[in-house]
């Protein structure tokens, strides 16, 4: 069994192993991280509140632990006929009887001109340190005012930017959205507490509008305005690796792997995904931390069913779930369904749960 990927899902499968092994099962993980980040506490990290190594898995031991080999190389793809999976490495394909990908997404940058050379995507999260830690830097080194401008109005992107403002309160902070209202994904009164917190912290937001060149100085606008800019930070929507469908795996228009209820590949039971690889049929789920967790018992269930020729059961989504969105002042906006409020109780809250979850894996 191989498993590609050490995403959020994996990593508490592989837990799980650790306290009920598969016998007479060879598995590998493949990464080209050695470490995964959980991205709960990485606005915690960036406003200070988190060192680095709070919210990094140790993936190697982990596996060591579950007693899985680690391979620590990048996927290139899959040879869906003879059963492998390639690797970048150039080092020979691996034999897999049963696959399970959970890979992260990055920012979706390849329509955009100057956007790979320019932009630091908020994924890859080692990528993002490395352009925080030159952000930090510059501002140390620098007599004026950085221009900082942040690329997507999702909840990463309004997180990162009070999260960033709280370090450098010298900095402009201007977050590009091209939405009409910032928080997409939650209610009209999560939207307006985010709004007034970044009026009230003097970020500059700007809807209904696009990036669509980024210079080394600049960026350019659709609508034709030029902004300047000393660092681009790019928080859009995730787009999935690119050789999942080269490939030959059946994946949606945006191109991620559709998959069945029990977390299997379309017209390939061989292959499971989960997290933010995968797209469940008839099912529209944001592509969040929230619910990659929740994947983690039915993939290993279904995994132990596969191998054991048993039924598998489909995986059942919570309705609603609850969203923290830590403010970098010692609160976080909750946002559930239709409600929202903004507190330090729910920082409190916030920090517990992801405190939580990085003690299952020290």
């Amino acid at each position: 069994m191989i498993l590609i990927g050490g995403g959020h899902t994996h990593v508490l499968l592989l837990r799980k192993l650790c306290k009920n092994p598969l016998h007479d099962v060879c598995m590998t993980m493949v990464s080209d991280f050695e470490c995964a980040a959980y991205s709960g506490m990485l606005p915690g990290h960036i406003s200070g509140f988190y060192q680095q190594a709070a919210l990094l898995i140790n993936l190697r031991h982990l596996c060591k632990l579950a007693n899985v080999q680690f391979i620590h190389a990048k996927v290139r793809g899959m040879n869906l006929k003879q059963k492998q999976v390639l690797l970048d490495s150039g080092a020979a394909p691996l034999a897999a009887d049963l696959v399970s990908i959970n890979v992260g997404g990055i920012p979706d940058m390849d329509n955009v001109e100057g956007a790979k050379s320019w932009a630091i995507p908020a994924k890859p999260v080692p990528r993002l340190l490395e352009g925080w830690a030159s952000t930090l830097a510059a501002a140390e080194n620098s007599t004026g005012q950085l221009q900082i401008i942040l690329a997507g109005g999702g909840a990463g992107g309004v997180e990162l930017a009070l999260a960033m403002r709280s370090r450098l309160q010298h900095a402009e902070f201007t977050i590009i959205h091209s939405g009409a209202r910032l928080l997409p994904e939650h209610n009209s009164c999560a939207q307006h507490i985010a709004r007034n917190l970044l009026l009230e912290r003097n970020v500059v937001v700007i809807t209904e509008a696009k990036v669509v060149e980024v210079m080394p100085q600049s960026v350019r606008l659709d609508d034709g305005r030029r902004l300047a800019s000393d660092f681009v930070f790019w928080v859009t929507q995730v787009a999935p690796p690119g050789w999942l469908g080269e490939s030959g795996l059946d994946i949606t228009r945006e191109g991620f792997i559709r998959v069945k209820p029990t977390l299997q590949a379309i017209n390939y039971p061989w292959i499971f995904a989960a997290g933010d690889a995968a797209s469940i049929e008839s099912q529209k789920l944001p592509k969040s931390g929230v619910f990659a967790v929740r994947m983690a018992k039915p993939l290993e269930y279904n995994l132990r069913a596969c191998l054991g020729g048993s039924l598998l059961k489909d995986y059942k989504p919570q309705r609603h779930s609850l969203s923290l969105i830590g403010t970098a002042d010692g609160r976080a906006i909750a946002s559930y369904s239709r409600w929202a409020a903004h507190s330090a109780f729910f920082w409190w809250l916030k920090n517990q749960i992801d405190r939580r979850f990085m003690r299952q894996f020290q």
